[in-house]
């Protein structure tokens, strides 16, 4: 049997660089995609303020997705990206996507010609749950 003194103090936090936690952040703890297998997509477009889609629904502009520690997270799986920005040429690509890896988007969207106009932002696509057991997620 254990006999002694329990003494609750206050919480102690420990900040970079004497602490590294992955899932801490500036505002608490995150968790940036919860499942396993995340995939990336680094997304290295010219202009940088082009909007991005996945599977129809906004993700941010391209400059959130690229540098060193930026990435575009989303589930393993076929996805279809598309930069879609007014007064350039629509550019759509259909990808599949591994667990953990990382897939490099790299373009330079082409201005119109005259008299032509920018695709239509695409229509979002209906979502599907995950595949696989309950005691897997």
């Amino acid at each position: 049997m254990f006999r002694g003194r329990v003494v609750v103090g206050p919480r102690v936090h420990l900040y970079a660089p004497f602490y590294y936690d992955p899932f801490w952040g500036p505002y608490g703890t995150y968790y940036p995609y919860v499942g396993r297998g995340a995939a990336e997509v680094k997304v290295d477009v010219t202009p940088t303020h082009t909007p991005v889609f996945v599977d129809g629904y906004y993700a941010g502009v391209a400059d959130d997705f690229d540098g060193m520690f930026k990435r575009l997270r989303t589930s393993p799986g076929g996805h279809v990206i598309t930069l879609c920005l007014e007064g350039y040429r629509t550019v759509t690509q259909n990808i599949d996507l591994r667990p953990g890896s990382t897939f490099k988007l790299r373009d330079t969207m082409d201005t119109l010609a005259a008299g032509e106009t920018s695709a239509p932002v695409p229509a979002p696509m209906p979502r599907t749950a995950p595949a696989g057991n309950a005691h897997d997620r």
